[in-house]
């Protein structure tokens, strides 16, 4: 639901605004196509999930076209004592494009959260926050010059305050449990792009089909 909201930042009241846009959130808006999956991400390890096909939908005189979120939430390790710091992990994500031959950028996420002194990572990236959501549209200038077919993405769990809970090391920690969803869209929301990037990643992936039942009950 986070990941279909309108909103392309945080809002103190609004939070990310409305996930209906006119197609219930679970499922896939008409140009668009959305992955899912869960993982369990041992603290202090970089992970990559490479084969990302980039749809020919939002490929357009060569130049990468269109509109990308990718949307991390965390189930975060607690402080037991509920202070400035909270959440003892936080991941951190991107999507990544290939420019030249063993050369990635950073498509979607700024990777400046561990770059930045904390209290500026705090303030403008939320850096401790589980929700992690990077939105970018693509489209404008003419697009992004690219190398390959293929997108990856990149994510990685960190930790800290470990004397708290009588840790000593990252593998003291244990894997946490991060949920993607990475939402693409095509430049002029062609509805192709759906069932072309289902028919690229072939057995690799499974497509969700939910059945919904909702029950009113009226009290006369």
């Amino acid at each position: 639901m986070v990941s279909a909201s309108e909103l392309d930042e945080h809002h103190p009241q609004l939070g990310w605004g409305t996930p209906y846009q006119g197609t219930m959130p679970w499922s896939c808006a008409p140009g668009t196509v959305a992955l899912t999956w869960t993982a369990q991400l041992q603290p202090g390890v970089s992970y990559y999930w490479s084969g990302i096909p980039i749809p020919p939908e939002m490929v357009h005189n060569g130049k990468l076209l269109g509109r990308a979120t990718l949307t991390a939430v965390l189930k975060p390790v607690v402080s037991p004592f509920a202070d400035a710091n909270y959440f003892a992990t936080r991941v951190e994500t991107s999507l990544q494009y290939p420019v030249k031959q063993d050369e990635w950028k950073s498509l979607l996420g700024s990777m400046m959260e561990s770059t930045l002194t904390e209290s500026d990572a705090r303030e403008n990236l939320k850096k401790w926050q589980p929700v992690r959501r990077h939105c970018r549209d693509f489209s404008k200038g003419g697009g992004l010059a690219f190398s390959g077919n293929q997108l990856r993405l990149y994510a990685r769990v960190y930790a800290r305050d470990l004397y708290q809970f009588g840790w000593q090391t990252n593998s003291d920690v244990g894997a946490q449990q991060v949920a993607f969803v990475l939402t693409l869209r095509a430049s002029d929301d062609a509805p192709s792009i759906y069932n072309s990037t289902a028919q690229m990643l072939g057995n690799f992936v499974e497509s969700a089909v939910i059945n919904q039942e909702i029950e009113i009950e009226n009290e006369v």
